[in-house]
């Protein structure tokens, strides 16, 4: 019985460092190569060290990314963090009576 006692908190630190390490970073892997396989020209992204950019061209390594009119960077198809949704804009009211 002494024995099954000793093993009672191994098996509760594994599972506790499942339930708070491993399943998440699957999860996250998991995600990460959905947006890796959802990238195509055009494109707004940001990349890992927070470039906002939109995809000219992409490949099985690298990527051409537009940061300005007129100004593209070559990166690595990994620094690609997330796509980024642009935000609706809003119209500004007019004012009544016009």
């Amino acid at each position: 019985m002494s024995e099954l006692a000793g093993f009672i908190p191994l098996l509760l630190i594994v599972v506790v460092f499942w339930l708070f390490i491993i399943r998440p970073q699957r999860r996250r892997q998991q995600e990460y190569s959905t947006l890796q396989g959802r990238l195509e020209p055009g494109l707004q992204v940001m990349t890992t060290s927070g470039i906002f950019a939109e995809i000219v061209s992409i490949d099985d390594s690298d990527a051409v990314l537009s940061i300005a009119p007129g100004v593209e960077i070559r990166v690595h198809r990994q620094a690609i963090g997330q796509v980024v949704t642009p935000e609706p804009v809003a119209d500004p009211e007019t004012p009544e009576g016009l």
